[in-house]
């Protein structure tokens, strides 16, 4: 199959193409039965990790399929399930993968056998199924690293279509809505700090989304041609996850007059202009005729919040904290 690509490069002008092979091979004429493991995306996955059951002890145990997360405040507990999982089911093949394995408290290398796992401090950001959990106050952050290297584009299913700019607009706030969790919200799960961390950075993949989004965008509809449509699904982006943010924080006062309170409708709209400057900022020639707009209203907004405000917002907005979107391709 590669002899006969390179030919086909040698020989014709072969360009934005994907071959694929469709002869039929000699596995084309057999049966194979699988001797180990599942076969992936079978049901009897998520029904043989639903057998696991765990003693009545003061113990959380979370699963999504065959990802678990214990936790718990009694070391032995947690060294009891470790061994648990290094040990697996013989008889049934059962065993995990001890390299996807994550503790944060020490292990007795002779007790598990030499086991390898990933050693993370006692306290710690740890890691599961696309959130990172403070291992002392059990705040809930989303975890970006999967981004790091990877091109938005190819993760955001955009098709301009014939009225493009609608089609962009109802893209955005749909995945905008799906990012806005209440894990991530939620003032009674987190600190105030930590929720203007998560909203900021909602924000900024938000960005780099609406970026995507431009570069596919008609020759025709560019954003210096119509630069009030596009600060207005800006401007509609802080709007939308402010309201999210009132209903996920049902009975709590979010903000009053003069833009106080905990998280007024003036700091999410500060944070997300300053995660979009920021982004935008990054391509000039394309957001010429935004980024101007966008930093006097930042200005405007930034004169009503109050200093203590102000203060928690720009150190949720540090750029430290978002260093997983520097490698971002686009």
């Amino acid at each position: 199959m590669r002899q006969f690509v390179e030919h086909l490069q040698e020989t014709s002008s072969l360009r934005d193409a994907v071959v694929i092979e469709q002869v039929p091979g000699a596995a084309s004429w057999g049966c194979y039965v699988q001797c180990q493991g599942i076969p992936q995306g079978s049901v009897l996955s998520t029904l043989l990790c639903s057998l696991w059951k765990v003693r009545p002890v003061p113990v959380l145990l979370l699963r999504l399929v065959d990802d678990f997360l214990l936790v718990t405040p009694h070391l032995a507990h947690a060294k009891a399930f470790l061994r648990t999982l290094v040990r697996g089911v013989p008889e049934y093949g059962c065993v995990v993968n001890l390299e996807k394995t994550v503790v944060n408290f020490p292990v007795d290398d002779a007790a598990l056998g030499g086991a390898a796992f990933v050693q993370l401090p006692a306290h710690c950001l740890f890691p599961w199924c696309g959130l990172l959990l403070d291992t002392r106050t059990l705040e809930v952050f989303s975890d970006y690293s999967s981004f790091a290297r990877t091109s938005v584009r190819a993760s955001l299913t955009f098709s301009p279509g014939f009225k493009a700019g609608r089609n962009m607009r109802r893209k955005l706030f749909g995945v905008l809505r799906l990012k806005c969790h209440g894990l991530f919200l939620d003032l009674q799960v987190n600190s105030l700090r930590t929720v203007c961390i998560n909203v900021y950075k909602i924000f900024l993949l938000q960005a780099y989304r609406f970026h995507a989004c431009v570069l596919q965008l008609p020759f025709n509809q560019q954003v210096r041609k119509n630069p009030t449509f596009f600060l207005r699904i800006i401007s509609d982006t802080a709007s939308r996850c402010h309201s999210i943010l009132r209903a996920k924080n049902a009975g709590t006062l979010l903000g009053a007059k003069g833009a106080s309170g905990p998280l007024p409708c003036e700091a999410v709209q500060w944070l997300c202009q300053r995660a979009f400057l920021r982004k935008l900022a990054r391509h000039r020639v394309t957001y010429r005729c935004l980024l101007g707009t966008l930093r006097t209203a930042q200005a405007r907004v930034q004169r009503k919040l109050p200093r203590a405000t102000l203060a928690t917002l720009e150190a949720a907005a540090d750029p430290a904290l978002t260093t997983d979107f520097k490698t971002i391709l686009d």
